[in-house]
């Protein structure tokens, strides 16, 4: 099994190996070593055949006129502003209490007359008994401060880090979930809710300035269902594999359809009637794949058929896309790299609130 003993027995024996294995087993230590060998082959043998497959490939979507390129100096955007929001959440579990965090920031990215040091930003902290399915209705409470973020953005392109559907179904689960409930966090986001999310979901489906990129959506392969081009093992590939590969920097294919089935929501409390409505608007939904520059990967990004129909549009939104990729090292654009490294802090600023609370309820304590 081990095609080069020599690199393992090196492997094993280097400095690193202990700081990178911790206290795993030497006999793990060396079935890993071992296996990785193999799968370096696998890897290095899968390059090569994609390799090959890119010119024909990438040749049948440049004649079916699939790929599109981005010119370079587009007019019109200085001045505009690029915005991305993210959230997060955290819980820490007491004993018989539970403390519940959901944060959401937008940050703005190059470009425009915002602040760049002050992004906005949305925080809840509820402390509650045991409560069943806290950490779904805090997940419900996190993207609804999302949404509330992107409603009241004053920019030209705001990206959500996400899908709008995720936000729907985990949103008609949680209020289920908390349909009978009266403590702190369940009230809180059964408010958002009703006050803001429920009539922003419509919104941000149909707005011309409000585009997300799902990373949970990738197995998706819209180019097998939309565009016919490929076939056999090549449509094994997700969407955002076969982009990778086919796309040069600046290019970016024509706009798709989304291929997600209805949501069926029934057994929630969202009704018939606007549950019905967004799947309308979800069948308007588009994607694009777009790949800003030759060092960059490429991203699936979906957007409102208002956007995907007005050519004009389509590519000022992708060149202010553009202008956020700015360095190799982010594999995301700026301003959603950003948001991303603030709301992960959360975890760490709860610890620290938890222990300011431990410290506060105990100072006079007894028991």
């Amino acid at each position: 099994m081990v095609e080069d003993p020599g690199l393992v027995h090196r492997l094993s024996n280097s400095s690193t190996s202990g700081s990178a294995f911790g206290n795993l087993p030497d006999v793990m230590v060396a079935e890993l070593l071992e296996r990785s060998v193999g799968v370096s082959a696998e890897l290095t043998g899968r390059l090569s055949g994609l390799s090959e497959q890119r010119g024909d490939m990438r040749g049948r979507a440049l004649d079916e006129c699939v790929i599109r390129e981005l010119p370079e100096d587009l007019p019109g955007l200085d001045g505009l502003t690029v915005f991305s929001v993210d959230g997060s959440c955290s819980v820490e579990r007491l004993a018989g209490v539970e403390i519940y965090a959901a944060a959401a920031v937008r940050v703005p990215g190059y470009g425009g007359s915002v602040d760049p040091t002050r992004p906005d930003y949305a925080v809840e902290v509820h402390a509650v008994d045991g409560l069943a399915d806290g950490a779904q209705i805090n997940q419900a409470l996190m993207s609804f401060l999302e949404c509330e973020l992107v409603t009241n953005a004053v920019g030209d392109l705001v990206l959500l880090d996400g899908a709008i559907s995720s936000i729907v179904i985990g949103a008609s689960f949680a209020l289920r979930s908390a349909d009978d409930k009266w403590d702190e966090l369940s009230r809180s986001m059964w408010s958002k809710w009703q006050d803001v999310v429920r009539d922003a979901i419509p919104s941000m489906l149909q707005s011309s300035c409000v585009a997300s990129i799902p990373k949970r959506s990738s197995a998706a392969n819209e180019f097998a269902r939309f565009t016919q081009l490929f076939h056999g093992r090549e449509t094994d590939m997700s969407g955002l594999a076969t982009a990778n590969l086919i796309l040069d920097g600046g290019e970016y294919t024509v706009p798709m359809e989304l291929p997600t089935e209805r949501l069926s929501l029934g057994d929630t409390p969202l009704t018939l009637e606007y549950v019905g409505y967004l799947n309308l608007l979800f069948e308007d939904l588009r994607v694009v794949y777009f790949r800003p520059r030759d060092w960059s990967p490429a991203y699936r990004i979906e957007v409102a058929a208002g956007v995907a129909e007005d050519d004009d549009l389509l590519k000022r939104q992708l060149a202010l896309f553009r202008e956020q990729a700015v360095n190799p090292a982010m594999r995301e654009p700026y301003p959603v790299y950003l948001a991303d490294r603030f709301v992960r802090s959360l975890s760490h600023g709860m610890s620290a609130v938890v222990a300011a609370v431990r410290s506060e309820v105990t100072a006079d304590a007894g028991d």
